[in-house]
């Protein structure tokens, strides 16, 4: 019997500290909650994080940690501070390794930053993770296409495209990852789908120009430059475009003025200059000419390291 009572004495210390943790944790929780519903998310998470540090495999946590971090990264990218938003989803990962829409929205952020590898690689254990999901496979299809993989691009956009037929900017994707691969009539197939479904836009004529113009069709680049200037009079790959179309088709003056005015939209981008230069060679102003054929050469040695000499595609609006 006295056995007994010393090991009931024994044990009560112990059973108490137990539960004095175990209702830590569980108010502990709920305030980090109380926190981010505050908006006061990096409060919120440090609390998450202090639970996860003792208890990893807390999913409450784990799920605060990650809407608390994914607030904090909306606040720093809306902000223009995108490598803040990085480190903010990148701490996330190393509390909450299994959350698949932590590492999709991870995979996005990586490919708007341009670190296609790394985004690549984000959305490949997003896909394991995730139920099968549409949008994942047009991040994946977007990934594969900017990393120049596009039979895997092709594969996932009409992946995508089988669940969600009607998406004008899927089939603006589709298009660019012909287009990549010099598919020119699937590509014009798939940007006059876009425009189909959504014809006010830029994107889908000034793709639609592009190729005509690389194909010899000068009229009917400039007449789709031409449309695309009609949404967006700044858009300095129309105005590029219509500018070397006009200089095709020895129409100097016309060539010049589409020129200058995509110099002023556009001026990092090499063809302009290059265009213009050689327009004022026609027009014999040889100095000018000198100057922008310069600065054309110079602007794409600067630029050979990051890629070919092309405005950035935009989803159509």
């Amino acid at each position: 019997m006295m056995k007994r009572i010393i090991q009931l004495l024994i044990c009560l210390p112990l059973a108490h500290s137990l539960t004095i943790a175990v209702l830590a944790q569980a108010q502990t929780t709920p305030d980090g909650q109380a926190l981010l519903n505050a908006g006061k998310a990096p409060e919120a998470r440090a609390v998450f994080e202090a639970i996860l540090t003792t208890n990893p495999a807390d999913t409450q946590a784990q799920a605060g940690e990650v809407q608390a971090s994914e607030s904090i990264a909306l606040q720093a990218r809306a902000a223009g501070q995108m490598d803040d938003s990085l480190r903010a989803l990148m701490r996330a990962k190393n509390f909450a390794p299994g959350s698949g829409q932590l590492l999709y929205d991870l995979g996005i952020l990586e490919d708007q930053m341009r670190l296609f590898h790394d985004a690549d690689e984000s959305l490949a254990q997003a896909e394991k993770l995730m139920p099968p999901d549409p949008k994942l496979l047009y991040a994946i299809a977007r990934v594969k296409m900017d990393l120049g993989q596009l039979a895997s691009a092709e594969e996932k956009m009409l992946a995508y495209l089988a669940a969600q037929p009607d998406d004008a900017s899927a089939h603006f994707g589709l298009g660019r990852i012909y287009q990549i691969g010099l598919n020119f009539e699937k590509a014009k197939i798939e940007f006059a789908r876009s425009i189909e479904l959504k014809p006010v836009q830029t994107e889908a004529y000034y793709e639609l120009g592009d190729i005509a113009l690389k194909q010899g069709d000068l009229a009917q680049a400039i007449d789709q430059f031409n449309k695309t200037l009609a949404r967006n009079p700044q858009h300095g790959g129309a105005l590029e475009g219509a500018g070397e179309a006009e200089f095709k088709l020895k129409k100097y003056d016309d060539a010049k003025a589409f020129l200058q005015r995509a110099i002023a939209a556009a001026p990092d981008y090499p063809p302009c200059h290059y265009y213009l230069g050689l327009t004022l060679a026609r027009l014999g102003q040889k100095e000018e000419s000198q100057k922008e054929l310069e600065t054309a050469s110079r602007m794409s040695e600067q630029q050979n390291s990051t890629g070919p000499m092309r405005l950035q595609p935009q989803t159509p609006k």
